[in-house]
């Protein structure tokens, strides 16, 4: 044994290598067989490499650990064995081997996580969720292509260049797709099976483009680092960064059904602890919610998911101080889809989520996701279009709940491109004026498309990566998205933590909340019916404004009543999605508006300024 290096016991716990400072590093890891075993050092100056067996009597339960003196971190790094066998650290916080983008990993070891990184007194923003705006992105495909005009394109750095357009586009958070050192190389396979001789030519690996798969997921993903740059380090530099101008960041994980609920909750609690994340979205089907929800560390950390035992964590009605869970499902990205395209039944299911939140919990909707159409597709495919996966478009979704109008995808066809625009505006207030959270996927504000792939998880190209000249192409969509989110978090009363009670409660002459159609007090929720209104009295949040919302998605024109406003106010109209001009408003008794075949119309009433 390396004479430097000295052997004592160690401590079962935290697992995986631990730098305790003088360099001294204690290992511990899980052993269910009685196999020898032990670490194997990779000395990078030497080129060598020395097995260090665990002592038998240094065990606790099935975890073997020792303390070892007289290493420097920067100089090993480290595997396990166990028997024959050599095992990767599952909670590794370096991973080397894997730095390459697209290219098969080697030699995959371990290294010695050890920082003294300056926060510079970070603060994590603690945005509610009734005040957030999500903005879901995968960091290679965010800045990838040369017109992001990064210096660190398809990077962490990369995402740091871009702050300045997302605070302007005005979005509260980032939702980052997996950013955990996931393999996106699976090891060539033969088409006839392991037994081939040669004779069959190799298949190709598969690229996991997204990430959706079981990984080291304690260590950030190094090929989202630039060149030669520490990935913990650069991680930390974007959420310093981010945080700074009070944008908070969600990661997303993936953990299959065959990983244990006790490292899941490890995994969480040392992304918020050493990263200063703000929250996580997770998939996966055996999650530990319970014990998530209960989990005192992750109080202040934002947990999204499918849904929550509610029961198990909240008893006695109680209720958290700070909201941190929140479900996000695919129903409301149905529902808001068949509305948008005019399906019949959908009022009542639209006025439910205009008008309610739930009680203990937050609810994050949305109308495209990362692994869906784009909001472009969305209105330019009748159908999935992912032949290029090599899956004979057998894979995606095969319901997507979208409408072409009127041609199959690309088209220079004048009057297609104006009402796939006005469609995508209209999905966008539909998002923004929702009651819940809303979520946006970066390139819906341009107008990304995908060419009707609703299920690219296998390219990185020009498919997925981001065409930043889609912004000055699509700077109207640009423009309505960005006032859309002003407009929703500057009226709190479009964003109030609680259901509507559509009572006058304060008596000041209106409810909080009021449905119309081409009467007033009264919304037509008839199955054939595909248009409603509604009037917000801003006086509920200590507003003086009042805001009313006429949706008409059917295929004719329609005429809304809206409520008399109090002496002294008037009408303006601040958004319409068939063009600001393109309306009449009329005041006798009551205001009436008449708008426009699938068109959404926001008038905002004010007092008069003298």
């Amino acid at each position: 044994m390396n004479n430097e290096l000295k052997i004592s016991y160690g401590k079962p716990y935290p697992l995986g290598a631990t730098y305790l400072g003088n360099n001294q590093v204690n290992f511990a890891v899980v052993v269910s067989t009685d196999e020898q075993c032990g670490i194997i050092l990779y000395d990078k100056m030497t080129k060598s490499e020395e097995r260090l067996s665990f002592c038998c009597s240094n065990k606790v339960g099935n975890i073997r650990c020792m303390k070892v003196s007289g290493i420097d971190p920067d100089r090993f790094d480290y595997n396990y064995y166990i028997g024959e066998e050599i095992i990767h650290d599952s909670y590794a916080k370096i991973i080397l081997g894997n730095e390459n983008w697209g290219k098969l990993p080697s030699n995959l070891r371990a290294g010695i996580y050890h920082d003294d990184y300056d926060w510079e007194k970070d603060k994590n923003p603690l945005i509610a969720f009734n005040d957030s705006v999500i903005y879901a992105l995968h960091v290679r495909g965010f800045t990838k292509h040369k017109s992001s005009m990064v210096n660190n394109p398809g990077t962490f750095s990369g995402i740091i260049e871009k702050i300045p357009y997302i605070k302007d586009l005005g979005v509260t958070a980032l939702e980052l797709m997996p950013v955990y050192n996931f393999v996106e190389l699976e090891p060539p396979s033969t088409d006839k099976g392991e037994f081939s001789l040669g004779a069959y030519e190799p298949v190709e690996p598969k690229l996991n483009y997204w990430g959706y798969k079981d990984s080291f997921y304690f260590a950030p993903k190094s090929s989202y680092s630039p060149k030669n740059t520490n990935a913990s380090q650069a991680f930390k530099d974007m959420v310093k960064a981010l945080h700074k101008q009070s944008l908070e960041v969600i990661l997303q994980f993936f953990f299959p059904e065959t990983v244990k609920q006790g490292y899941i909750i490890e995994v969480l609690k040392y992304w918020m602890q050493e990263y200063h994340v703000d929250g996580f979205h997770l998939m996966g089907s055996k999650l530990p919610l319970a014990l998530l929800g209960t989990e005192p560390m992750l109080a202040n950390t934002k947990i999204i998911c499918e849904q929550f035992p509610l029961d198990e964590i909240y008893e006695h009605n109680d209720e958290p101080a700070y909201k941190n869970l929140a479900v996000c499902k695919d129903t409301y990205m149905y529902d808001m889809r068949r509305l948008l395209k005019s399906d019949e039944g959908m009022v009542l299911r639209a006025l439910e989520y205009i008008k309610n939140v739930p009680v203990k919990i937050g609810d994050v909707h949305y109308i495209t996701h990362c692994n869906t159409f784009t909001l472009m597709d969305l209105v330019s495919y009748d159908r999935k279009h992912n032949e290029s996966n090599g899956e004979n478009n057998h894979d995606g979704a095969p319901y997507n709940g979208s409408w072409n109008c009127g041609y199959e995808g690309p088209t220079t066809r004048i009057a297609v491109k104006k009402l796939r625009h006005k469609q995508i505006k209209n999905a966008i207030l539909l998002n923004m004026m929702s009651k819940t959270t809303p979520l946006i996927v970066a390139g819906d504000e341009f107008g990304n498309s995908q060419n009707g792939n609703n299920n690219p998880y296998c390219h990185d190209s020009t498919v997925t990566w981001l065409n930043w000249n889609n912004l000055s192409k699509n700077s109207d969509i640009y423009d309505f998205m960005k006032d859309a989110i002003a407009f929703r978090l500057s009226h709190k009363i479009l964003t109030v933590p609680s259901s509507y009670r559509m009572t006058d409660y304060i008596q000041c002459g209106y409810p909080d909340l009021s449905f119309h159609c081409s009467d007033l007090w009264r919304v037509d929720t008839d199955i054939l019916s595909r248009q409603f209104a509604m009037l917000y009295c801003g006086k509920y949040v200590e507003d003086d404004e009042f805001i009313y919302i006429a949706v008409n998605l059917h295929w004719t024109c329609h005429d809304f009543a809206i409520p008399k406003l109090p002496k002294g106010y008037k009408w303006k109209m601040v958004a319409n999605t068939s063009g600001l001009d393109d309306t009449k408003l009329t005041e006798n008794e009551h205001a009436q508006i008449s708008v426009k075949e699938r068109s959404i119309v926001i008038m905002l009433g004010s007092k008069n300024k003298k």
